[in-house]
Formats: C-alpha cells, sequence, structure tokens
C-alpha cells in the first residue's frame, strides 16, 4: 500500500492498517527502519479481532498452511524482500482489504482466501471511484 498511497489519497481517500500484532510493531512499521521505509500511514492494532469480525474475514485452518497458494504467496513475498519478524499476532487471521465511506458503510472488500491474499492495487483504486 506504501506505493500506492499517492494514487490513494489523489482519491480523496486514506489508508489505515490493522493488524493483531503488538503495539511495538505497529509503532516499528511506522516509524520504518534502515532497511525500510515509514509507512506513511497509520497502523493500529485490533487483539481483540474486533474489525477482522465485522467485516466477516475467515481463519486460516490447520490444512491451509500445506496450501500450494499459500506457500506460493510466501515464496513471492521473500523474492520482493519482505522477511517474517517476530511472530506476535494470530497466524491464523486471514487478512482483507477493505474501503470504507465516512458514514462507516462498506463500500468495497476484498476478503483474503489465505494468507498473503491481496487484491491488485488497481482493484483497489478502481474501488475508490464513487458510485454514481
Amino acid at each position: 500500500m506504501r506505493e500506492a498511497l499517492p494514487g490513494i489519497r489523489a482519491a480523496g481517500a486514506d489508508v489505515l492498517a490493522v493488524g493483531t500484532a503488538a503495539g511495538w510493531q505497529a509503532e516499528a512499521l511506522m516509524q520504518g527502519a534502515p532497511d525500510r521505509p515509514p509507512l506513511g500511514f497509520p497502523c493500529v492494532v485490533d487483539p481483540e479481532h474486533n474489525l477482522y469480525r465485522a467485516l466477516g474475514l475467515g481463519r486460516v485452518a490447520w490444512y491451509e498452511w500445506a496450501t500450494p497458494r499459500l506457500w506460493r504467496n510466501y515464496l513471492g513475498a521473500f523474492r520482493r524482500g519482505a522477511r517474517q519478524g517476530e511472530v506476535t499476532g494470530d497466524i491464523h487471521q486471514k487478512p482483507g482489504v477493505a474501503v470504507i465511506d465516512p458514514d462507516r458503510s462498506v463500500r468495497w472488500i476484498h476478503r483474503a482466501v489465505t494468507v498473503g491474499d491481496y487484491p491488485p492495487i488497481a482493484t483497489v483504486l478502481a474501488a475508490l471511484t464513487p458510485t454514481r
């Protein structure tokens, strides 16, 4: 999302990352590191999974850890330079991406099939265009 931030803001929107990890990890992501720039948007934690439940995001079942799609996602992230840090959150929580309007209605949502399943940025940007 960091790379898409200018386009997202040009569409009149913003980004809020929500995770299940420790608060210090969210803070570290926002601040950046010598080998990683800051996120450029807020990152908060939801250890009780309130937002995940409200958005209907699923959980990774034990057998899904053996699926080729999950491991392709991990390998792709590794090739792009992502590295797994300390695990403090809920590894079974599936991710999602939502476009939420100011009135808190969900305009668009992508519910991940497995870990690392994110929509293309172009799809997210298209969802930001107001419907008529």
